[in-house]
């Protein structure tokens, strides 16, 4: 360790999308990403790997390999299951399509059966999101497909140990594209709140995503933890109800105290300073009692933010990716892009609160965040992709305690 720094991996290849998990039993996190050849490897396969990190941040043994293969890996994502201390580690993989696999590891990042297809239909799985249900011991996975010749928002109910509990459905199928659909559980009501980024308003074409050329909406579904449908189509954020701009990268947290959900999502619309982060308060029976409000708007763009819920704080924690740089309506494809890593506290009710907490800043772009809760310190672990000029090269990260203060800085060479 230097200057509060640990090493994670000093091998040569990019790294990239990470995620995170806290294990309550060991007081310990484990973080993954997916890797590629470097420009000096000595392979050529793609890797997804991870590593066992402690509560203060040093890491916990050599980094482990959950796959090796040639084909193109993507998206690795992980949920912790504390009724048996493993881990669900999920990814897409290449083969005719980009199909999602899945893999159950135990607390040292072993697997304890084979690799796993969570899905094998004939069609592009992207953009996927996960959730465990701690009352029925399953995961519930969402995510978007093509096998309709447009994306439609599905989902699949898998048992602790991968198998299917629930074979895959569909969400929502409404006119035009269905992306980006996240999950959320209610442990108290044993339900989900999904919501999306929706195109029916603004035709079924991708071309221009990215961009202004194309506008998107925040739908969503309440389901029963067999994956019924309670309710669908929930208009999150859309035109018809008379908000303009663009509307994507969504997320959702839920707080336990009041038994309500926070959604969130990127915004484009004319009254914020650029590109900033809207919410909205979901009762727990997919009602909403009151409009959207404003979370992050400062000059400059702030987008693609991660939410929890802090039950000791009664608080949630934002962060998301900033650009303070006089830019147009800014979308991620921007690769002249600053991206810097900031945070803000929200209170109860999701109204900010505090100023903006500066995390990282550096000449390269730090992007897609990610981060967990240790529920017996009270800490986040935060991890993001950092890109080195043009491609994406390191996974990085800070330990932050809920008072504000950085602990730490995970990074790999």
């Amino acid at each position: 360790m230097k200057n509060n720094c640990i090493e994670i991996s000093s091998n040569d290849l990019k790294k990239s999308l990470p995620d995170v998990a806290y294990n309550s039993a060991e007081d310990s996190f484990f973080v993954f990403w997916a890797a590629t050849p470097g420009e000096e490897s000595q392979t050529a396969d793609n890797f997804i790997s991870g590593q066992k990190i402690s509560s203060s941040g040093e890491a916990l043994g050599d980094p482990v390999e959950v796959v090796k293969t040639e084909n193109i890996l993507l998206l690795p994502r992980v949920l912790y299951n504390p009724n048996k201390n493993q881990y669900l580690v999920t990814y897409c993989m290449a083969e005719d399509y980009f199909n999602l696999r899945g893999v159950i590891l135990d607390g040292d990042g072993k697997a304890v059966r084979e690799h796993f297809k969570v899905t094998d239909a004939p069609a592009n799985q992207f953009h996927y999101t996960m959730a465990f249900n701690s009352k029925q011991n399953q995961f519930f996975i969402t995510y978007n497909d093509n096998r309709n010749g447009v994306s439609d928002a599905f989902g699949v109910i898998l048992d602790d140990t991968g198998a299917v509990a629930k074979k895959e459905f569909i969400i929502s199928n409404a006119v035009g594209h269905q992306v980006n659909p996240v999950v959320c559980y209610n442990p108290k009501d044993d339900t989900y709140l999904i919501n999306w980024e929706d195109f029916r308003a603004h035709g079924d074409s991708l071309d221009g995503l990215g961009t202004l050329e194309v506008m998107t909406d925040i739908f969503g579904a309440l389901l029963g933890a067999d994956g019924t449908i309670v309710l669908n189509n929930i208009p999150m954020c859309c035109d018809a109800n008379g908000i303009d701009g663009d509307q994507r990268f969504n997320g959702i947290a839920y707080n336990s105290k009041t038994n309500q959900f926070l959604v969130s999502w990127t915004d484009t619309r004319d009254s914020l300073h650029n590109t900033g982060v809207m919410g909205r308060i979901v009762e727990a029976d997919g009602t909403m009692p009151a409009e959207d409000f404003t979370l992050v708007d400062e000059p400059g763009a702030q987008m693609i933010s991660h939410t929890l819920y802090l039950p000791k704080e009664d608080k949630y924690f934002i962060v998301f990716e900033r650009d303070l740089n006089d830019v147009d309506k800014f979308y991620f494809k921007d690769i002249n892009a600053n991206l810097d890593i900031a945070g803000m506290w929200l209170d109860a009710d999701g109204k900010p609160e505090k100023g903006i907490i500066d995390i990282f800043k550096s000449d390269e772009n730090q992007r897609f965040v990610r981060m967990a809760h240790n529920t017996k310190d009270n800490t986040l672990l935060m991890v993001w992709q950092d890109d080195f000029p043009g491609v994406s090269d390191s996974v990085e990260g800070h330990i932050m305690s809920a008072g504000g203060n950085i602990k730490g800085k995970l990074y790999k060479k």
